[in-house]
């Protein structure tokens, strides 16, 4: 692969961040980078080192802008005039946003990634659907997102094709080297912070067990926060929150023993720095979707019923999921991870957290990054879900069987179903159900192989989906998303290993619940 590839990039810095993966993908294949991004971020595209060249978008772009229609026009036939002086042959989308699908076409050369919007069916217009790995970010977000277990990062990357098999997949992880304690305050949604509360008890609790300098940081947004709690937390507590730019940031966090964060850009800084980090999830935010991208780098996440919530929190009354587990422990643990103690060495620090939150670590694989949770907790119907559908997809959008086998992926899940259940940690997936997943994907299998369209096919759908609920997920993606009209023979091809891995799970379910009954019976013996 060479030539000239544009890659515009519509979101914020932390995505920003995540799609360098793809930009070095591309780099590595010989390919010259042209970045597109949105004004604002250009500097730190060019400071991170994202692509051979970075281009923001002139005025035109911007909805908000004013500009008389016809001065938009004028504007976009000029860039795409300069664009085209650049020889570009080819452009991939990574966002779902239509003036970059727009200009894509505009410039007459091959689209990758994004080519359209996606539209749902209804009667007032004509639906449009999304395949490949688009279609699945889409589904992933709108619907299945509890179930996701494949990284943003490594979704970009599929929109370009396989990577290059000689790429390291993450930065390397530095050795430990001591620095000091950064703390991130912000966040783009307000439901994505610590209480301020919560925040200064965290730091006093630092300065307790650690001992070492904290250094504040986050946006103008955050500066006064940052000034209360220098001056309540006191010596030892400094605030940079508003004081950085990009450049200062950078420097600050590549100097770090940790980082700990919510899911913020400097989050994902850290994890392109290779710098050690604990990131904090809760609300709306997803570490399989968007944790930091870096071999080791750990993850606190909130286990509540509700997670992840819908509308980031909004409707939420008691936000109880931002502490859940409790300022000294969480003082104890980073200060560990500055020390450089290993993810398993840390179950002692977090102790009987009563099931409120999982300690995950960030594992790289041939199949992606994943998530490895540290904590000991039971494999429930939906892990397992998610764990053999991720399996599913990395076969039919990445053509790829290359990853850990079906056993040691779900043991970073959690621990097959060996007796006891409890509200909390939800349904196992006992041989029946198990039996009727089978079921379920196989039927599907069959309705895709006859080919049946129309409304037959979409009552068929409808009446598995009923059913089968258990199946839903890929009924979402494959027939609301793509509306049935992804490659068929890939399809196959991967169904027919999801039915083979969903027999091999429930095989070995079988004994360790008759294990688990003669347990529960020798203990009512006794009893």
């Amino acid at each position: 692969m060479a030539g000239t590839c544009l890659v515009i990039q519509e979101a914020r810095l932390g995505d920003l961040i995540q799609s360098k993966p793809v930009m070095d993908d591309l780099t590595l294949a010989g390919t010259r980078t042209v970045l597109l991004v949105r004004p604002g971020i250009s500097s730190f595209a060019r400071s991170l080192g994202i692509g051979d060249e970075v281009l923001s978008w002139p005025s035109f772009g911007d909805p908000e802008s004013g500009q008389p229609l016809l001065s938009r026009l004028s504007g976009a036939k000029d860039f795409v005039g300069q664009l085209r002086k650049k020889k570009i042959d080819r452009v991939v989308v990574l966002n779902h946003h239509g003036t970059g699908i727009v200009l894509a076409r505009l410039l007459g050369v091959p689209v990758f990634g994004f080519t359209e919007m996606f539209s749902p069916s209804n009667e007032s217009e004509r639906p449009s659907h999304l395949s490949g790995w688009p279609g699945y970010l889409v589904a992933s977000s709108r619907g299945i997102r509890a179930l996701n277990r494949i990284h943003l990062s490594d979704m970009w990357r599929g929109f370009v094709g396989p990577k290059p098999a000689s790429r390291e997949q993450l930065p390397a992880k530095r050795e430990h080297r001591g620095g000091p304690v950064v703390v991130v305050l912000g966040g783009r949604s307000p439901f994505r912070r610590l209480e301020p509360d919560v925040l200064l008890a965290l730091l006093k609790a630092l300065k307790r067990v650690d001992g070492g300098q904290i250094f504040l940081t986050g946006g103008q947004e955050d500066a006064s926060l940052g000034a209360r709690l220098e001056r309540e937390a006191g010596e030892g507590v400094v605030n940079l929150a508003g004081k950085t730019g990009f450049r200062e940031l950078s420097d600050l966090i590549s100097s770090a023993g940790v980082v700990f964060s919510p899911d913020t850009a400097p989050l994902h800084l850290a994890a392109s720095l290779g710098i050690p980090s604990v990131g904090l999830f809760f609300a709306g935010a997803l570490p399989f979707e968007t944790g930091a991208y870096r071999e080791g780098a750990l993850s606190l996440v909130t286990t509540m019923e509700c997670y992840p919530c819908a509308g980031e929190g909004s409707s939420c009354a008691h936000r109880s999921c931002r502490d859940a587990l409790g300022s000294e422990r969480t003082a104890a643990l980073i200060a560990a991870v500055r020390r450089g103690a290993a993810a398993n060495d840390l179950l002692g620090i977090l102790g009987d957290t009563g099931g409120n939150v999982d300690l995950m670590e960030a594992v790289n694989t041939p199949s992606g990054v994943l998530q490895r949770v540290v904590t000991p907790r039971l494999l429930t119907r939906e892990r397992l879900l998610a764990r053999l559908f991720r399996r599913f997809y990395w076969r039919y959008l990445g053509g790829s069987r290359d990853g850990p086998s079906l056993s040691e992926e779900l043991g970073m899940e959690g621990a097959l179903w060996s007796g006891g259940t409890g509200e909390k940690e939800g349904s196992p997936p006992d041989p029946l159900w198990m039996g009727r997943l089978e079921q379920g994907a196989s039927l599907y299998i069959r309705l895709r192989e006859a080919e049946i369209q129309g409304v037959q096919k979409q009552r068929m759908v409808d009446r598995l989906a009923a059913e089968f609920p258990m199946i839903w997920p890929l009924l979402h993606h494959l027939e609301w998303v793509e509306g049935g009209l992804g490659d068929l023979r890939s399809f196959l091809a991967a169904a027919e290993g999801l039915v083979a891995e969903i027999g091999e799970a429930g095989r070995s379910l079988v004994p360790l619940n008759g294990r688990a009954a003669q347990n529960k019976e020798r203990t009512h013996v006794a009893i």
